[in-house]
């Protein structure tokens, strides 16, 4: 399994702690030079950027367009080398024990036809299937993604799903995480989705205190909230009204389906773990 390592070329201390967290596992990566979002100015951000659809949404902040820009340089690294998987990881995320024992052997238990293994956890309740393959006798199963788990920290990627996913980022949508692992987007429907439970990823900032090996690593995504002014050039009304009842459809259709394999006792909710021990 090819590995990619997202990393800003300022963060030396990021990729030097991330050298010892593979190699501790037997694991190497190619180092992903991360777009800097502070090189990026207004004009390049409108061009690359699709405006807000509804009133209530809110356009990438310079930061979560660097974030996404650096995702698809690695896809676009992985299709131009023919690769047929890629995991893909960012360098403020700690691994289980046993993570390098299956990104090592994950020819092995990767389902035919598979497009994405989410890795890690946000510690956000989730929808997957019940039941799941086990993996490499270890405590992992391997289970269908049924709903919206966000994060893109680390993840399993197909040909496939690198193609859609580069096709669908021009211009960049959503956050990078929303259009890979977001539900209501229309790339997640048209792709196998798998989850590990327990994850054998996370990031930093999701681990509860010191005590549990926080390192306090800053997510280079916190500007979040302080994106630049919602505008709607270029997109008409009736085109805005048109893709946010698509969105609602394809939500309506996703609940009523998760509702009748709950019902039916193949599906469940819940708060993916990190494998720890």
């Amino acid at each position: 399994m090819d590995i990619f390592l997202i990393n800003l070329a300022s963060s030396q201390d990021r990729l030097s702690r991330m050298r010892d967290v593979f190699s501790a596992q037997g694991l190497s990566f190619e180092r992903i030079d991360a777009v800097d979002a502070a090189s990026l100015s207004e004009d390049v951000i409108r061009d690359i950027v699709l405006p807000a659809v509804s009133k209530h949404a809110r356009n990438l902040t310079p930061t979560e367009i660097g974030c996404y820009l650096s995702h698809k340089k690695a896809w676009e690294t992985a299709l131009s080398r023919g690769l047929d998987y890629a995991a893909i990881f960012e360098d403020d995320i700690h691994l289980a024990p046993d993570a390098g024992e299956l990104l090592s052997a994950a020819a092995d238990w990767l389902p035919e036809g598979a497009d994405l293994i989410k890795l890690e956890t946000l510690a956000m309740p989730t929808h997957v299937s019940r039941d799941g393959k086990v993996l490499m006798a270890t405590p992992h199963r391997l289970k269908k993604l049924l709903s919206s788990h966000y994060g893109a920290a680390g993840y399993i990627v197909s040909r496939r799903a690198m193609e859609r996913l580069c096709a669908a980022s021009d211009p960049l949508p959503l956050p990078v995480d929303d259009v890979i692992f977001g539900a209501h987007y229309r790339v997640f429907g048209g792709l196998r989705a798998y989850q590990i439970d327990p994850a054998i990823c996370v990031q930093d900032q999701y681990i509860e205190s010191p005590e549990a090996g926080r390192l306090g690593i800053v997510s280079t995504i916190r500007d979040r909230h302080a994106s630049l002014p919602v505008t709607h050039a270029g997109r008409s009304l009736i085109k805005r009204g048109l893709d946010g009842l698509s969105t609602k459809l394809i939500r309506r259709r996703r609940k009523t389906r998760i509702a009748l394999l709950q019902a039916l006792g193949r599906a469940e909710q819940k708060t993916i773990p990190f494998a720890r021990d």
